[in-house]
């Protein structure tokens, strides 16, 4: 049999898949065209089914007029995609297109802001047909350009993806009420202008019972301040489909938004905050020990990078794979951000929500600019270290591995168990001047040995086994 010879119901979920994973990868494509240059037979189908099929036009403003184009073609939804710096032409093109509203399916507009002030008022009118909206200014949007309320309309019950960047749309929790088929919401780098409060985002969550994907992020500012309302247990919001949340901003907002949620299918979470004492963060502890995907962990990873500090949880599984199920948590980038004093006030809040750990990685990817080790052996890394007190296997970076041997081996004989009393093995990878570093472990390990629990120091791939 020749593909020429396949019934049209067979050809149609041919045409299905392969669409489907164009989109899949990246919504804005005209790839699917391919299928109707083919063979008339295939054109015909698919131009028959266009809605099975789920073919759209991606119309770039840049390349042609959207008159052009529906001149070549019959009436397919239109998705307006103009990434980049606008010209006076693409602009027009841009208005004729948002013209097209019941017609228009997606929209992705990034540019500099001068263009707005053009667009917005022709998104205020119904989009029935609209499944995918991303507006990105590239800088923040000025105070007189807030999205209003009356955004597509109000209305959005074909909304499937909206994803924000440096908008201010305080009354977005209006607009979710109506897009009960949202499955994406990113809300990033949200202006004070823009500020929601806890319960309004709730409100408008409370309508998405099937989002899998939930952002919101913060601009560092000034944000109305208040007290903390926790509301009684049988007032939950239940994100039955949520299975991705990231967020960043104050404490006071995560822990009375996660008060008001529950997402038990949970698998990955970010969480940022800003501040400079680590403040009570309860609720979030309790919001994580809800999620039992989160809790099936055994490996941390803690990462000491320029944007910040970033402890990664995740399960490895067996064969060495890894889980991409994680739960992340990271202060955000403070002048107190390198004291190992607030990193480890901020685990010892969160991680004993979690399942024990085996494997601790901690790792700085750059020199570090902390005092020579040698002399000035850091007591802090104790405080971090105490909170792993399952971890068998312990692998450090380079730069990281003299100050958490240094203060290792200063340990009293009487005392030295009390620090990763399970630890059976210790990784250091990739050490250059590792003379120093080579005796202080070497005296830890014969510390180890006296106390009754060996361990196994592997240098670069090469083990050196201590005597049982």
């Amino acid at each position: 049999m020749t593909i020429g010879t396949l019934p049209d119901d067979v050809l149609l979920k041919i045409f299905k898949f392969f669409v489907d994973a164009i989109y899949y990868h990246y919504p804005a494509s005209n790839e699917w065209c391919i299928l109707v240059h083919v063979y008339r037979r295939w054109r015909n189908l698919a131009f028959t089914f266009p809605h099975h099929l789920n073919l759209q036009l991606v119309f770039r403003p840049s390349k042609r007029s959207v008159n052009e184009m529906l001149d070549i073609w019959p009436e397919l939804p239109i998705y307006i995609h103009d990434v980049g710096y606008p010209t006076e032409e693409s602009m027009d093109n841009v208005v004729a297109a948002l013209r097209l509203n019941h017609r228009v399916s997606g929209i992705r507009l990034e540019g500099p802001d001068a263009e707005w002030e053009v667009y917005a008022p022709l998104m205020q009118h119904p989009f029935p047909a609209m499944t995918y909206l991303w507006l990105d200014p590239g800088l923040p949007i000025p105070i007189k350009n807030v999205i209003s309320g009356s955004l597509l309309g109000g209305s959005a019950p074909c909304l499937r993806v909206l994803h924000l960047v440096s908008v201010s749309f305080p009354a977005l929790s209006n607009l979710l009420l109506s897009a009960t088929n949202l499955v994406r919401l990113w809300c990033v780098d949200i202006p004070p202008s823009g500020y929601i409060s806890p319960q309004e985002m709730v409100t408008g969550l409370s309508a998405l019972t099937r989002l899998e994907s939930l952002s919101l992020t913060f601009r560092p500012g000034p944000h109305p301040h208040r007290e903390i309302r926790i509301p009684p247990l049988d007032t939950h919001t239940l994100l039955s489909a949520l299975t991705y949340f990231y967020f960043r901003g104050v404490p006071g907002y995560i822990e009375e938004l996660v008060a008001q949620i529950d997402a038990p299918l949970l698998e990955s979470m970010g969480i940022g905050l800003f501040f400079v004492e680590v403040p009570e963060v309860s609720e979030l502890a309790k919001f994580v020990r809800r999620a039992d995907k989160l809790s099936l962990t055994n490996q941390a990873q803690v990462i000491f990078d320029i944007d910040g500090i970033f402890v990664t949880i995740s399960h490895e599984l067996l064969k060495g794979e890894v889980n991409s199920k994680t739960l992340r948590l990271f202060p955000t980038r403070s002048e107190s951000d390198l004291r190992l004093s607030y990193l480890a006030r901020f685990c010892a809040l969160c991680l004993p929500t979690l399942s024990p750990f085996e494997r601790l990685r901690i790792c700085v990817p750059f020199h570090n600019r902390w005092d020579d080790p040698i002399d000035n052996p850091d007591p802090q890394w104790l405080d971090l270290l105490r909170l792993f007190n399952t971890v068998k296997t312990l692998d450090l970076s380079k730069y990281v591995a003299p100050h958490v041997v240094q203060v290792l081996r200063g340990l009293p004989a009487e005392r030295v168990m009390e620090v990763l009393p399970a630890l059976g093995n210790v990784f250091i990878s990739r050490l250059e001047s590792s003379g120093h570093v080579k005796k202080a472990i070497s005296e830890f390990a014969d510390a180890r040995q006296l106390s009754g629990r060996p361990v196994s120091i592997h240098w670069e791939g090469e083990v050196q086994k201590v005597r049982k």
